[in-house]
């Protein structure tokens, strides 16, 4: 299932560059900084194939993430939970048994 979804996750990802890129710009960018530009403000213009498929495969790009994060097999719980059961870990390094610190060391108590 898991695979299934990658699949289908890169699917929608490169169909959804496909349909970005043949769509026709909006040209008034500029008008946007100083004027007031029909595109920018006025009504939103009619609503083409490549809009409407550019919005659903957006919406499934989405849903497909969420479903993937859902079935992922590595995932255990919650990371938080996991957290809390972890035993510390001492980040002090200890000296062996019968050796001594090098002398000048923070170890040896003495203070400059």
């Amino acid at each position: 299932m898991y695979y299934l979804l990658i699949t289908l996750f890169i699917l929608v990802a490169l169909l959804l560059i496909v349909v970005v890129l043949m769509q026709r710009g909006r040209g008034d960018v500029g008008s946007a900084f100083g004027g007031m530009g029909q595109g920018v403000f006025g009504p939103g213009g009619v609503d083409t194939i490549l809009t409407k498929a550019t919005y659903w495969l957006g919406f499934t790009l989405m849903g497909l993430a969420l479903l993937i994060g859902l079935f992922h097999p590595s995932k255990k719980g919650s990371l938080l939970e996991d957290e809390g059961k972890r035993p510390s870990v001492n980040t002090q390094q200890s000296i062996p048994k019968g050796q001594t610190t090098p002398s000048g060391t923070p170890s040896e108590g003495k203070t400059p």
